[in-house]
């Protein structure tokens, strides 16, 4: 069920097979709400947009995340990243989204 902006509702993020799920505000990045969800994700660059460490896979929800951006495109051609993957450092979450890595 996705979330849309003229609905009010915060948008949930659910971390899987964690079983972690968090509401958040619109605009906060997947990492963002991932910290606020004491869930970890792997990162060195601080959000730059230049490790790809902080890969998530969306299973759901990827039209609820932010357009990527011209870093995120090209970290996502260097790193190799599947369509279905995003920058959690980068996209920022818009309506419900379900994502995974692949070392939880």
């Amino acid at each position: 069920m996705s979330i849309s902006s003229a609905d009010g509702k915060m948008p949930v993020v659910e971390f899987v097979p964690l079983g972690r799920g968090r509401e958040v505000r619109r605009g906060v990045t997947i990492i963002s709400a991932a910290n606020r969800a004491g869930v970890p994700i792997g990162q060195s660059c601080n959000g730059d947009g230049i490790c790809g460490w902080c890969k998530v896979k969306v299973l759901r929800g990827m039209e609820n995340l932010s357009p990527p951006t011209p870093i995120e495109r090209r970290l996502m051609a260097s790193c190799a990243f599947a369509p279905d993957e995003r920058a959690a450092c980068l996209a920022k979450i818009s309506g419900d989204i379900t994502v995974t890595t692949g070392y939880w």
